[in-house]
């Protein structure tokens, strides 16, 4: 990544050796980067879970939630609109499906508020809504150093989008309405 946090070098960045906004290099003397982002694998953390048999059956909530359709109430995510929208698109036909809520929070690191970072996190719905957000269940993707807010923050999210998107079995991006 920039070592002024303007972008990461992924996509059509990738092969570039200055920031395309603050024209800093990318390499130190030696071929060494200057800066690098954190990222973990969403894939590797689901084969570890699925291999614990308590876990995989917890994994099963989403597919033995029951929607409440006759009240109009939302009892969890899978009531929203969203959700229904990408079940009869056909996402989440398969019991191991998994449905991920996704936050980008960002953080100071000193109370000097001299260096901001960005943290990446998802949340497995697939969990019982008392579970996902314990700590432990927490999936944190990739840590985005500072010293700056990113330029290109899509440059940083690229590899996760990729990832998400093989996990998927679909190179292309899915596109919603936000309204």
């Amino acid at each position: 990544m920039c070592i002024n946090s303007c972008c990461a070098f992924t996509g059509n960045l990738e092969t570039l050796n200055k920031c395309t906004y603050c024209k800093a290099d990318r390499y130190q003397e030696g071929g060494r980067p200057r800066a690098q982002v954190a990222y973990f694998s969403i894939q590797n953390r689901f084969k570890i879970q699925y291999q614990d048999p308590t876990r995989a059956k917890q994994l099963r909530y989403r597919s033995e939630y029951i929607t409440r359709e006759d009240d109009g109430a939302i009892g969890d995510v899978f009531d929203g609109s969203q959700y229904k929208y990408l079940s009869q698109k056909g996402y989440f036909q398969d019991d191991r499906d998994i449905a991920l809520l996704g936050s980008v929070d960002g953080y100071q690191l000193f109370k000097q508020k001299c260096d901001d970072c960005w943290i990446v996190l998802f949340i497995n719905a697939n969990l019982p809504p008392h579970q996902r957000v314990k700590k432990e269940n927490l999936l944190i993707t990739s840590i985005i150093p500072g010293p700056k807010a990113p330029k290109n923050f899509n440059s940083f999210m690229k590899p996760i989008v990729e990832e998400l998107c093989l996990l998927n079995g679909n190179f292309n991006y899915i596109h919603y309405d936000k309204t």
